[in-house]
């Protein structure tokens, strides 16, 4: 039997700003089950965190699964609720109560940034704020949904594990579940709502948007999912 709790994951790869974003969880206004650090090999040396903060580490030390393998876990979770983050994102105190709210009102997924095949994208990380919620073909840096819905990604095999498990994601849940995915309201006077309180962490050597071919495979990718049955917003 589901309990109504968040569990959040975290994201280790090379970048090291875990300690802040544990820390960003724990002062969370919502209810938690668990906090899952999913760790790809060993470029950061986290030994010194697992005294200081309580946390499940899950770690591949000789296999990069990459972007979706850390959205293989909620298979095993029972808590209602699970919220996945990139190891660029630091949450506000009150986003998890924030993204629980919408995720009722909608029945939807909600992340810390928009994007649309058109090319349209909103959130912190572009520099935008949003008056209402946003309906959109995909979220990203942050993903919180209803766990059970975790089963409509994996019907679907992945055309590739290099890059678009946030398409893959929002593709699969609308196409067998009719879930669609939204950023909620980000106001300047309630910062404390706000997905992403550092947005320019997300503009190192290791973002996945600079690489050469990330517009490319992620256009195939779209194309892809729509031949499946995905009915996007553009």
């Amino acid at each position: 039997m589901m309990n109504d709790k968040i569990t959040v994951i975290l994201t280790v790869w090379k970048r090291n700003n875990l300690e802040e974003q544990l820390k960003s969880i724990l002062n969370q206004t919502a209810n938690l089950a668990d906090i899952y650090v999913y760790q790809n090999e060993s470029h950061v040396d986290i030994s010194h965190l697992k005294n200081l903060y309580k946390f499940k580490h899950v770690h591949s030390k000789d296999m990069n699964f990459k972007f979706h393998g850390r959205f293989a876990l909620p298979l095993l979770f029972d808590s209602k609720y699970t919220a996945i983050f990139d190891d660029d994102t630091i949450p506000a105190e009150n986003w998890l109560t924030h993204c629980r709210e919408l995720c009722e009102e909608k029945n939807c997924i909600v992340g810390a940034n928009c994007r649309n095949q058109n090319g349209f994208g909103c959130g912190l990380c572009d520099g935008l704020l949003n008056d209402k919620p946003i309906k959109c073909d995909i979220v990203g840096h942050c993903w919180f949904f209803k766990t059970e819905w975790i089963h409509y990604m994996w019907r679907e095999p992945a055309p590739t594990f290099e890059n678009g498990e946030d398409i893959h994601f929002c593709a699969s849940c609308q196409i067998h579940g009719g879930i669609n995915a939204y950023l909620p309201t980000q106001l300047k006077e309630n910062p404390e709502n706000w997905g992403d309180s550092n947005p320019m962490l997300g503009v190192d050597e290791h973002a996945t948007w600079k690489k050469k071919e990330h517009n490319s495979i992620r256009e195939e990718l779209y194309n892809h999912w729509k031949s499946k049955g995905w009915e996007i917003n553009s």
